[in-house]
């Protein structure tokens, strides 16, 4: 493979950027490494060359190429490009390091991947790319810049970055043409990589929020109709009457706006795009996709990783099934254990041990009809794992769930953690096979962790909770007697022993019917659930400090503590 850098006054992360490469648990001899430097006039190049000599002892080759201006990021990544020939291209930014498996993981994951798909994006930390990603295929819309992978004939076939674009937004311009031919993008998430792309979270950089404005509306001349454009302009003049993003933004705003009237006709040219029927760009404010809540989240990894339980309840629907368990064998979790409770004939057995024999499945079936709560409770007590986490046999989790969830569990006391969830609305067209449509995602529960407002409502779906199975063995588990709000009720009582740390960051999603009359049928039957498990927390009573009725005041108020 061939990897390209491009630099720019970049003296600082050169020992670790490439000592990070030297470390690779990959055989280095199959890549080479091209690095353009954008006239630097810091160390950068004195360092490059100080390198070179270990570099070339271990890696296939080492380039310095020196550029007698700054050619941006896009030009500079194509000059790059151009002097290699392997079939598959990467493109890291200089203040990345790579982990040992970086690499190997995603080799694998090229060589896994169908004909149609063409670029791998690699999971940034310590904070990953926010963008909405499919948990089942991993194919996501476009990808960052930053760290990515590419098939040669391809970018050939592009004609690489639009040099026409300096800066910012380059990488979604790619992604799109990529897509408007009919090719894929699959995002990798156990192919991690760091990337020190900010200082401190919510940082504004004002190259990326002027250029990525403008180079939005540039997008919208390329990709969108006449809605798009006009769109763009109005909300472009709109920040001309709000407050700036920093001092001097709204001039250097204006600025570019009045170059950009120059660029039109590049970007309305319609040779660079496909005609791919089934590529549709999508213009989201001045963003290209629905993102997840988490975008500053700090990622680490657990520095232990106890055995987790994965609680699955099911019921003659393998096809359902199938589905979450494949977002299970993505988790990045390597020590998970999958508890398979179907509810009356084992129907899903022969599915189980075809198709998931590299899983570690503990599979019951109850034989005859128990209801959902005593199948939960055949799951917990059979599970073996330190920790438990429910997933509905018609919801997924992203790839990261479970290794998050763990992370801030080893970090606190707290014997249960949560974490956000799109709530996405389905209509299913057919059952046999699942086929279906999702109508939205929506992050309808963001609420931190709150004892009043949990014993009120229920805001934590199931499947975004995660718990240590002593509380079930402490505390019991799941009213038998209840075949709805059972969750919530056991949310509650474990509420009572424990606080619950809340994981700003969507990991999961869980699907509701899109179908009005299902709703409104789903609805009564939670109403009338509603009555019972009210009447049943009367006799939920705990004692508790007046302090701790002061800190729930003040963190209900937002008052400043005292």
């Amino acid at each position: 493979m061939d990897i390209i850098y491009v630099s720019y006054n970049s003296e600082k992360w050169i020992e670790r950027c490439f000592g990070s490469v030297l470390k690779s648990e990959y055989d280095l001899k199959k890549v080479n490494i091209y690095v353009v430097d954008n006239h630097s006039s810091d160390h950068t190049l004195e360092k490059l060359k100080k390198i070179k000599p270990e570099m070339e002892e271990q890696v296939g080759s080492f380039q310095v190429i020196e550029s007698q201006e700054n050619l941006g990021f896009g030009r500079g990544n194509n000059l790059g490009f151009s002097k290699g020939n392997s079939e598959l291209v990467c493109f890291f930014n200089i203040d990345t390091e790579l982990l040992p498996d970086t690499l190997k993981e995603l080799e694998e994951a090229v060589d896994a991947s169908d004909e149609k798909t063409a670029m791998w994006e690699l999971r940034q930390f310590p904070y990953e790319h926010p963008k909405n990603y499919n948990p089942l295929t991993g194919e996501t819309t476009w990808s960052s810049g930053a760290a990515f992978a590419m098939k040669r004939e391809i970018y050939e076939k592009l004609g690489g970055f639009d040099e026409k674009i300096f800066m910012y937004a380059e990488d979604v311009d790619l992604s799109w043409r990529l897509r408007s031919f009919g090719y894929k993008i699959r995002y990798v998430p156990k192919s991690v990589i760091m990337h020190y792309s900010y200082e401190e979270a919510g940082e504004i950089k004002p190259n990326q929020h002027v250029y990525g404005v403008i180079n939005n509306m540039m997008l919208r001349y390329r990709f969108g109709g006449l809605k798009d454009i006009l769109k763009g302009h109005l909300k472009f003049w709109f920040l001309m009457v709000t407050p700036e993003a920093f001092p001097g933004s709204k001039k250097m705003l204006r600025r570019e706006y009045w170059r950009h009237f120059g660029k039109i006709p590049h970007f309305c040219s319609g040779k660079s795009r496909g005609k791919d029927a089934s590529f549709q760009a999508e213009f989201l404010n001045w963003d290209y996709s629905v993102n997840r809540e988490g975008g500053f989240y700090v990622n680490e990894f657990p520095k232990e990783t106890p055995k987790v339980s994965v609680i699955v309840r099911t019921c003659k629907r393998p096809s359902v099934l199938r589905e979450t368990l494949v977002s299970l064998r993505n988790q990045t979790y390597p020590n998970i254990e999958i508890v398979v409770v179907e509810d009356g004939e084992n129907v899903s057995e022969k599915m189980l041990r075809e198709e998931f024999g590299d899983l570690n499945i503990v599979y019951r079936a109850t034989g005859k009809k128990a209801g959902r709560s005593k199948a939960g409770n055949l799951a917990m007590s059979a599970a073996t794992g330190k920790y438990l986490n429910f997933l509905d046999d018609d919801d997924l989790f992203y790839a990261d769930h479970v290794e998050v969830l763990v992370t801030n569990l080893l970090k606190t006391e707290n014997r249960a953690a949560y974490s956000f969830a799109f709530e996405t609305p389905v209509e299913v067209r057919s059952k046999e096979p699942y086929i279906y449509e999702v109508k939205g995602l929506n992050a309808t529960h963001t609420q931190e962790f709150d004892k009043v407002k949990l014993c009120h409502h229920n805001y934590i779906p199931i499947q975004a909770i995660m718990f240590e199975k002593s509380l079930f063995e402490e505390f019991g588990g799941l009213d038998e007697t209840l075949d709805a709000l059972e969750d919530w009720d056991l949310w509650v009582r474990y509420s009572l022993h424990t606080d619950f740390t809340c994981v700003k960051k969507t990991t999961s999603l869980y699907r509701v019917p899109h179908d009005r009359k299902i709703n409104s049928e789903r609805q009564k039957a939670l109403d009338e659930a509603l009555a019972v498990v009210r009447n049943k927390h009367k006799t939920y009573i705990q004692t508790v400090s007046v302090y701790d009725i002061a800190m729930m005041y003040e963190k209900r108020s937002i008052l400043p503590p005292r």
